[in-house]
């Protein structure tokens, strides 16, 4: 029986505008920035438990990662949970003026959820969703 427990401390991006980028989804969200842990090369949003961290290109040299194209489709995204389902629809629109780009405008999941698609200003993909469930998917 497994008796350690963990949660999810911090998700990170690296990004080509590190500034530009952590800007747009506090704005977005009207996330608070960390600022005991923001640097020069790092900002930092608090989101509930989670802090979203962005990085600069830095940070392949400071953590030995293997070297990423930017400009490649991710392989991984972000989904932020909406209180609503109208709460989907006034995110999205607000993500579209500032700079996203839908890749699929809110819609019906197979599994009942609520949910907009969208690439940020930097191409990074996420979600905005309303669960079917109390349970987020």
């Amino acid at each position: 029986m497994n008796t350690h427990q963990v949660h999810l401390s911090f998700v990170t991006q690296v990004c080509k505008d590190m500034e530009k980028i952590a800007t747009f989804y506090a704005d977005l969200f009207g996330l608070e920035h960390v600022t005991e842990l923001e640097g020069e090369h790092f900002r930092a949003l608090r989101l509930g438990d989670t802090v979203l961290g962005f990085n600069t290109i830095v940070a392949y040299d400071l953590l030995n990662l293997p070297a990423s194209d930017l400009d490649a489709s991710p392989a991984t995204f972000w989904t932020f949970e909406a209180e609503t389902e109208d709460a989907v629809d006034v995110f999205a629109g607000k993500a579209v003026d500032a700079g996203a780009t839908y890749l699929k405008e809110p819609f019906r999941t197979y599994y009942g959820a609520w949910q907009a698609v969208l690439l940020d200003p930097e191409a990074n993909v996420f979600r905005i969703n309303k669960s079917a469930s109390a349970q987020a998917v």
